[in-house]
């Protein structure tokens, strides 16, 4: 299943404009393949930066309510025996989960943006043929993906059989939506690269449903993607070796 590195395709697709207050009824624009995109840099430093400020904000309060659990264990103070020590507990208790889940996924979100900030090569490409996605190994001709679905600055890939390939649970448009490996998903994030997140989403869906692929449009609160795919059929192409 796994995408030639010898050659590849160079043509054209057509996807919608990006919808715009000025313009809210953009042209179709022309994009040329394949694409290939780099980390933007400096977006990915200062939203690490805020990151890890967020997580420490939330790893600060776990510690404390961590310390407040070993304090109450010890039995040392009987405040915790009356019924305000107790609700107080209770509560903590409750939060304690989601302060340290939101803490350590700020923190792995900040550590993911330093580490994408300093890459020194490409990190995805698309292809008339197929995607590599180099952050996870991921390389398949579009004839494999059984459907897309469009999430906020990702795609989801389901493929008609098994894959094994590592993901990064921590990266933007991957952070929050999947921690467990899914059979025969990936997530493929297009957030802070060199290439507008549009051109990214659309020239994937587009090339997915022009090989045969099914495109979710619909979210989960049953709004339809908009603009909507341009169909289209494949032109002709002229192969090319990769450097």
């Amino acid at each position: 299943m796994a995408l030639s590195e010898r050659e590849i395709t160079t043509e054209t697709v057509v996807i919608p404009g990006e919808l715009k207050l000025s313009n809210p009824v953009p042209p179709p624009v022309t994009v040329p393949l394949p694409i290939v995109a780099w980390p933007n840099g400096g977006k990915n430093f200062w939203l690490g930066l805020g990151a890890l400020w967020i997580g420490v904000s939330f790893l600060l309060p776990a510690a404390v309510i961590a310390e407040f659990f070993v304090h109450a264990g010890s039995g040392a103070d009987h405040f915790f025996l009356s019924l305000r020590g107790g609700f107080i507990f209770l509560i903590l208790l409750v939060a304690f989960p989601s302060v340290l889940f939101f803490g350590l996924g700020f923190a792995g979100a900040a550590l993911t943006c330093f580490w994408d900030a300093a890459r020194s090569d490409s990190v995805l490409e698309i292809s008339a043929d197929g995607l590599r996605d180099r952050r996870s190994g991921l390389s398949v001709p579009w004839t494999s993906v059984k459907s897309a679905k469009p999430l906020d600055r990702a795609i989801d890939l389901q493929f008609h059989g098994p894959v094994a390939n590592w993901q990064n649970p921590f990266r933007v448009g991957v952070l929050f939506q999947r921690y467990r490996p899914k059979s025969g998903h990936v997530i493929v994030s297009i957030a802070y690269l060199d290439t507008p997140a549009h051109v990214l989403a659309y020239t994937i869906l587009t090339l997915i449903q022009r090989n045969g692929g099914e495109i979710i449009s619909k979210s989960a609160s049953g709004l339809e993607m908009y603009p909507r795919l341009i169909p289209q059929r494949r032109a002709l192409s002229v192969a090319r070796k990769m450097d």
